[in-house]
């Protein structure tokens, strides 16, 4: 039986009148990586920052470890804890000095604290930065510092609060890198907070979509990307075409071609019916439906359409290599998609 080493009963979070989080739940297993994704303003920090004891629960329960977190038990359980957040703070000493911070604040004899400093430095691949000024240090690598400065305390959860929110995309991925190969050489239990979807999928075993204050799905990153359970959870994951449509006859009818239903909709009166713009395949020679390119634009690598099919605007994102200038405003296409490309959930 998986063990959970987190169980959140109902937490919630009140600031007078305004409700930040509302009572959810939350398990965690050992040495999984959790993300929580979500636009900006969801919850995402305030429920890291409950998790990791720092903030107090309005309600609710919290086990860490098996333990009730309340205020006797709250700087042992820390104590087992670490947290990376956004913003990158570092102080006016040399790097090794800044790393074995967390390590001073837990009075560890001095040699230990060389011993582990010295071992994260080349367990890093950090070894030449040792004595160098933290000031003189890239964002990127002041990042990789304070990381540092958390795993050199060797937690057995992991809180990283938007870590890579500042970074380019060559720091990025050298961070993402750093987190797998934490959690995989030392099992340790990772739960990430980011608004980059793409982020969770690369790095998560499982994630929870959060909005408003509350999770609307926690699934397998497969699952919430190609198949999420609510409107805000799908278009927050990047689906663009969401139609409400009637079920008449088992099928529904988007812009004139029929779509059977999977049996477990066959009862239902509406649905909404989704499909991302990078699954639509556009034709200018056969498809399921025609229509007309009434917008294009190039955005970066892809060009990005809006089609118009008997009244019913579809959003299509083609690769500019393969499209080149082919789909023009005023272009009449053909759209065709695979079967599986569509998905559906109930309207409510």
């Amino acid at each position: 039986m998986t063990e959970n080493i987190i169980e959140a009963v109902n937490i919630s979070k009140t600031y007078g009148k305004k409700t930040v989080i509302k009572p959810l739940n939350l398990s965690v297993r050992k040495g999984e990586i959790l993300a929580v994704i979500g636009p900006s303003g969801a919850g995402k920090s305030t429920l890291i920052r409950m998790l990791d004891g720092i903030e107090p629960m309005s309600s609710g329960d919290l086990f860490i470890f098996g333990q009730k977190l309340c205020k006797s038990s709250r700087y042992s359980l820390r104590g087992r804890m670490g947290v990376l957040f956004q913003k990158t703070v570092l102080f006016d000493r040399s790097v090794e000095e800044n790393i074995s911070l967390g390590l001073s604040y837990r009075h560890l004899p001095s040699a230990e604290i060389k011993s582990r400093t010295k071992d994260i430095l080349e367990r890093m691949g950090m070894s030449e930065y040792a004595k160098r000024s933290a000031k003189t240090l890239s964002g990127g690598e002041g990042q990789r510092v304070a990381f540092a400065r958390v795993l050199v305390t060797r937690p057995e959860i992991l809180f990283l609060d938007e870590p890579t929110a500042n970074l380019d995309p060559i720091a990025t991925a050298v961070l993402e890198e750093m987190i797998l190969k934490e959690n995989r050489e030392n099992k340790t239990t990772i739960i990430i907070n980011t608004h980059d979807q793409a982020q969770g999928q690369r790095l998560a075993d499982r994630i929870a979509v959060m909005i408003d204050g509350e999770f609307k799905q926690i699934d397998s990153a497969e699952d919430v990307i190609y198949h999420p359970k609510t409107e805000d959870a799908a278009r927050f994951v990047g689906f663009q075409n969401i139609f409400s449509l009637f079920v008449v006859n088992n099928s529904v009818n988007i812009g004139g071609y029929e779509i059977p239903l999977p049996s477990e909709f066959t009862c239902a009166e509406k649905v909404l019916m989704m499909i991302r713009a990078e699954d639509i395949i556009l034709s200018k020679e056969s498809g399921k439906l025609r229509g007309t390119v009434v917008s294009s634009v190039r955005r970066g690598a892809f060009i990005e359409a809006g089609v118009e099919v008997n009244g019913v605007m579809f959003r299509v994102s083609v690769k500019f290599r393969d499209a080149g200038n082919e789909f023009n405003a005023g272009d009449a296409v053909y759209l065709n998609w695979k079967d599986d490309a569509v998905h559906f959930i109930p309207s409510c």
